[in-house]
């Protein structure tokens, strides 16, 4: 893949700027069907077909959706409480949904990455996590080198959360900054300070965790060049392993607490531009390299060393780095709103916290929405997966990994569009194979969005998707 630094103009990001999916799915969820009626008896069958391949290591999400504030750029499910009861009513409704979907699995129970996400898991106290952490283990068995993650939120996360989780196995930890400004933090209700975060960091690596991420935004109010190089200025003296840098993604009509952003004034298009262009050039000269969309990492780290490798794994978790390049498999989620892959189906539990419960409490898989993969749509999810992973395209090569003959002729007016691609540097064609180079990396939606079946590609497809960059 090569190692050298990217720098990209703010016109180029602006000039491809569009709405359009991550595919951390394919199909994506919005051609996803709802299953209010049928959505147990669809789980159940596809964690049946799940349970045909015991050898055949498992991931795992558990959504935990409590906060103690609501963030105003956040588009995740959360839930705002102070009420301890709250949460031990969810735990146990977590726990009788972990327990019988293990049993459909069968002896399918060997973990080779797990993660806890929200809301804000850390919002439990250190019993509730050791408590989460028993319902998991007691019932599943974590493989050698698994990966083992969570997010955390510096401002509430005490050292003694820190130290159990240390206790417990997770050796990566993501820690939402967003950004550093004080007027930045304040629009967007943030309380966290640096040396909370450098706090957090440091504790980190003194307990031997080397998969250490930081989460930044732009396009949030108040944001200019110059705060946020004061921002990139700081994540670089903490150092972490990889940095995510998203983009805001302004959805008010999903989250109508977004609304309130709009008082505060969004930088523009340009802007925005100018805000990815200035992290790329910043990180490109502290040595982190782009790993793909908005994902970078020090070549130290092993999800860089995956890419190089070709042995990069995506799944609804995002980019992984698995132990000895194993394949991610199916993904198991639990929690309100979580979304499992699981079968051949994709998997949608009730997202709200009540209607979770209440379809537990009924003996019910809470699943409300999913879809059960076509033949072609896992061909087309093969063929993204490889642009999104492997940063190449070789039809050949996935013919003898699938099976599957003809697919170059199959896909023939896709590849005429791809190729159109090269003319903006995005990607190269040598003997019938894509490269996808350096620039294209950060593009790799628009050379994926090529094969989505599903898309509109003659209309708009705004209000389903974030801006791409």
């Amino acid at each position: 893949m090569g190692g050298e630094a990217l720098s990209i103009d703010p016109e180029t990001i602006l000039s491809f700027s569009r709405p359009g999916p991550r595919y951390t799915s394919y199909p994506t969820a919005p051609v996803w069907s709802d299953w209010e009626e049928s959505g147990d008896a669809e789980a159940r069958a596809a964690y049946r077909r799940c349970a045909e391949h015991p050898d055949e290591p498992l991931s795992l999400y558990i959504h935990l959706p409590f906060c103690i504030r609501r963030c105003l750029f956040c588009g995740c499910t959360v839930e705002v409480t102070n009420q301890k009861e709250r949460v031990t009513r969810y735990l146990d409704a977590l726990e009788r949904e972990i327990d019988e979907v293990s049993q459909l699995l069968g002896d399918r129970r060997g973990v080779i990455q797990m993660h806890w996400g929200g809301g804000t898991p850390t919002h439990l106290d250190p019993e509730e996590l050791r408590r989460v952490h028993a319902m998991v283990a007691s019932r599943f068995r974590f493989l050698p080198g698994a990966e083992v993650s969570i997010e955390i939120h510096p401002h509430i996360t005490t050292d003694e959360h820190l130290d159990t989780l240390f206790e417990l196995g997770f050796n990566r930890i993501s820690m939402g900054v967003q950004d550093t400004d004080p007027e930045v933090q304040a629009i967007i209700h943030r309380d966290q300070t640096v040396e909370e975060t450098t706090r957090c960091v440091e504790r980190c690596r003194r307990n031997g965790v080397d998969g250490i991420n930081l989460d930044l935004m732009y396009g949030l109010p108040a944001q200019t060049e110059a705060t946020f190089h004061a921002t990139l200025d700081t994540v670089a003296d903490l150092r972490p392993d990889r940095l995510a840098i998203y983009g805001y993604a302004h959805v008010p009509w999903l989250k109508k607490t977004q609304k309130v952003l709009e008082e505060a004034g969004l930088p523009g298009p340009v802007e925005r531009a100018r805000l990815f262009a200035l992290a790329i050039d910043r990180l490109g000269e502290e040595g982190y390299r782009v790993i793909g969309l908005d994902h970078f990492a020090l070549p130290t780290d092993s999800l860089y060393q995956a890419l190089e490798a070709g042995t990069l794994a995506r799944n609804f978790m995002g980019y992984a780095a698995l132990p000895g390049g194993a394949a991610m498999g199916d993904m198991v989620a639990f929690g309100a709103s979580a979304i499992g892959d699981v079968g051949g189906a994709f998997l949608q539990n009730a997202r709200d916290t009540k209607g979770y419960e209440a379809l537990i409490d009924r003996g019910l898989l809470p699943v409300q929405r999913g879809m059960v993969r076509s033949v072609d749509d896992d061909l087309r999810r093969a063929i993204i997966l490889s642009i999104m992973c492997r940063m190449r395209l070789d039809l050949g090569e996935l013919e003898r990994e699938l099976a599957v003959p003809g697919l170059a002729e199959r896909f023939a007016p896709e590849l005429a569009e791809l190729k159109a691609f090269t003319a903006d540097g995005f990607c190269t064609f040598e003997d019938g194979r894509m490269e996808v180079t350096p620039t294209g990396r950060l593009f790799l939606r628009h050379l994926a969005m090529v094969f989505d079946a599903y898309l509109d590609k003659k209309n708009s497809t705004k209000g389903r998707f974030s801006q791409t960059v």
